[in-house]
C-alpha cells in the first residue's frame, strides 16, 4: 500500500498498535455477526460471516450499525 501525506508515518499511525478492540462472535440462522460491545446492551456491527448472499444486502446487518438488546425487546438505532 502507498499513502501520500505531507506528515512523518509516526504520526499517522501512532497508537495503531495499541488498538485491542474485544469483539464477540454472536451467531444466527446462517452465519455469524461479528459485534463490537459498546455497553452491557448496546453493540456495533463489524462484519456478517453469512453463506447467504441476501443477508449482505439486509441493511440491519451493515458495518457500523448499533443494536440495542434491551429486556423484552430488540431494537435497532443507525
Amino acid at each position: 500500500m502507498i499513502h501520500y501525506a505531507a506528515l512523518p508515518l509516526e504520526l499517522i499511525f501512532e497508537g495503531c498498535e495499541s488498538y485491542d478492540p474485544d469483539y464477540l462472535r454472536l451467531p444466527f440462522a446462517r452465519g455469524w455477526i461479528i459485534v463490537e460491545p459498546l455497553s452491557p446492551h448496546s453493540f456495533r456491527v463489524v462484519q456478517l460471516m453469512s453463506s447467504d448472499l441476501q443477508d449482505y444486502l439486509n441493511p440491519q446487518f451493515q458495518p457500523g450499525r448499533i443494536i440495542d438488546l434491551l429486556p423484552g425487546e430488540i431494537r435497532t438505532n443507525r
